[in-house]
């Protein structure tokens, strides 16, 4: 099992000014590699040429004709020939149609004013103590870290990059997997996802929505007003642009720090867990929700959950986007089609009250029951068509028992 601490590095102005060298060194490594991938590719379309031909042709030149490069540690230059071989096997996977999710565009040279710089290490000849960080061709970076390692390891790789003229470093560790036993109770629950409340559990527990970067609007415009009215590229105006992103890198935090502690309380308590498998990417094209929807950050919280259960030795159940959770009557199997968003409560044709959210955990949870018993294979639902994509309507042949049978993966 790999895991990686990030945190918080204050450097001195010295060491600052070294990481900035490193981050540079690896930009022009990265562009330079790029552009004579693309040139001898134009004029030897059959010969085959990698990172590692680009590492040995700059290896050989870079003493005459760059010798700047020798200022930082060699691991900087090295991994930007790395990086570009992945981002090069990315594309040409994502072309081929090997690769999962959203097409990988073809490798674009990095510019220097881009928001976030970095540079990477190898684990061969960084050591890492209490607050300290030793980094090669510039020693000890002595109680500067904002938190000691907080896991035991082997250290594999380490990452320093800068966000809003602050810096961090990413310690990424190899550590050993601990079995945890299940537990007998297999206590169960489902999760519906909101925007009103950000999600509720069929138990009854409910998570409120957090609303950062809705809460902080106004004084976004404020910084975005000052930052239009500096001269670009003066140093009022770079003041401006950074404290742009620290007001970005807060709201990031906030979302980050909501979605760690709801996840981790959810993945602790509970074996089962169910939840829908949403389409955010589509739904964010809606625009009168998709600010809303990218504010709650539904995607990342699945995403947590996700590795969370894993460890946690529970079972993530995704039941499919087009059951009818909310609409749906758990005691009676009726399918209310009249339901509109801002029904909040609503009473089905035999007379049960129900709260739209918590009974749509609780369609939700049984979806997920059923489907751990019996595991579904599910077709791609990406133009809604073929079976099991879309739940038969009540009164169809079938009815709420094929409703019932929809779609789905299970995550373990």
């Amino acid at each position: 099992m790999i895991k990686a601490h990030k945190t918080r590095i204050n450097p001195t102005e010295e060491q600052a000014v070294y990481f900035r060298k490193a981050c540079g060194t690896a930009r022009f490594v990265y562009n330079y590699g790029l552009a004579e991938w693309k040139r001898h590719k134009s004029e030897n379309r059959d010969t085959p040429f990698g990172p590692m031909a680009l590492k040995k042709e700059f290896n050989a030149i870079k003493r005459e004709r760059f010798p700047w490069v020798l200022e930082v540690a060699k691991d900087v230059a090295e991994n930007a020939f790395f990086q570009l071989g992945a981002a090069l096997s990315n594309f040409s996977a994502s072309q081929q149609g090997k690769r999962k999710g959203k097409k990988v565009e073809f490798p674009k040279f990095k510019s220097k004013h881009s928001r976030k710089q970095a540079f990477h290490l190898n684990n061969d000849k960084v050591k890492v103590r209490d607050h300290e960080l030793y980094v090669p061709c510039l020693g000890w970076v002595a109680r500067r870290i904002a938190e000691s390692l907080r896991f035991s390891g082997k250290i594999m790789s380490v990452t320093i990059s800068r966000r809003a003229d602050l810096w961090f470093v990413s310690i990424t560790v190899e550590m050993e997997k601990i079995d945890k036993p299940k537990s007998t109770g297999r206590r169960t629950v489902g999760i519906d996802l909101g925007l009103k409340t950000f999600a509720v559990l069929s138990d009854g527990a409910r998570f409120e929505s957090q609303k950062p970067l809705r809460h902080g609007r106004r004084k976004l415009r404020r910084l975005n007003r000052t930052l239009a009215r500096r001269k670009k590229g003066s140093k009022r105006w770079w003041d401006a642009r950074n404290k742009l992103g620290r007001f970005h890198y807060r709201v990031a935090c906030l979302r980050s720090d909501f979605a760690h502690k709801a996840t981790t309380q959810i993945a602790e308590s509970y074996d089962l867990i169910g939840i829908e498998d949403l389409n955010v990417a589509g739904m964010v094209k809606n625009r009168k929700l998709a600010f809303s929807i990218s504010d709650a950050s539904w995607s990342e919280f699945v995403r947590q959950l996700e590795y969370k259960c894993e460890q946690s030795a529970a079972t993530l159940v995704k039941v499919n986007r087009f059951f009818p959770s909310s609409r749906l009557c758990p005691k009676c199997g009726t399918i209310n089609h009249e339901l509109t968003l801002k029904d909040r409560e609503w009473v089905c044709e035999c007379g049960a009250a129900h709260d739209r959210d918590l009974n749509a955990a609780h369609n939700i949870r049984d979806e997920a029951v059923r489907l751990n018993q019996c595991p579904v294979v599910a077709t791609s639902d990406k133009n809604a068509r073929g079976p099991n994509v879309r739940p038969a309507l009540a009164g169809s042949p079938g009815g709420s028992e094929t409703a019932r049978r929809s779609g789905a993966h299970i995550a373990h």
